[in-house]
């Protein structure tokens, strides 16, 4: 995860945002999480205090009058360097960490953030259709060729990302689309 500074964390059925702001081996870790800003430190082996930075109105880090920052602490457990479970008073969540690339990929070939695949086939960047080769009502194999989008100036063919049965398809060739648009759906058979 070195060299990354975002990230998509999925809790149980819930995903988030988490952005690293600043932070070095001496001081404090800066996070915003959907928009919030909170301060992590270390509080033990795998265990960390997590705090909610205020919007500042006297200056950085001073809490509003009549508040106090409420610290918590959550204890981790994972492989390869990223957590698969968090403890928070004594309840644990399954965690999924993805770096916002990871994230970006995976939707391009149909998956969720918990890396089950969803029947939602999406662009992978902005571009233009130049084949739909589906219909409504058609019955799709894991892997067959539904679409081909053309981007930078090349063609990518996007695949069914399970089996079933196509139940909308919502371009036609020539169409420009963005990244992450909704180009077809498949429900599983």
């Amino acid at each position: 995860m070195a060299g990354e500074t975002s990230y998509r964390v999925r809790v149980g059925e819930r995903e988030h945002e988490v952005e690293i702001l600043a932070g070095d081996a001496e001081g404090p870790l800066r996070v915003r999480v959907d928009g919030h800003e909170f301060e992590v430190a270390g509080a033990g082996a795998h265990t960390l205090r997590v705090a909610p930075q205020h919007e500042p109105e006297r200056g950085v880090g001073v809490q509003p009058q009549g508040q106090s920052a409420r610290q918590l602490e959550i204890a981790l457990a994972g492989t390869h360097g990223r957590a698969s479970e968090a403890w928070l008073a004594g309840t644990r969540a399954k965690l999924q960490v993805q770096t916002a690339r990871e994230a970006k990929l995976a939707a391009a070939l149909g998956k969720t953030a918990a890396g089950h695949a969803s029947g939602e086939v999406v662009a992978p960047m902005p571009g233009r259709i130049v084949k739909v080769g589906v219909a409504v009502g058609d019955h799709v194999e894991r892997g067959a060729p539904i679409l081909i989008v053309e981007a930078m100036k090349m063609e990518n063919e996007l695949q069914a990302p399970i089996a079933g049965i196509v139940r909308s398809v919502a371009v036609t060739p020539g169409m420009a689309v963005d990244a992450n648009a909704v180009l077809c759906v498949i429900e599983p058979a």
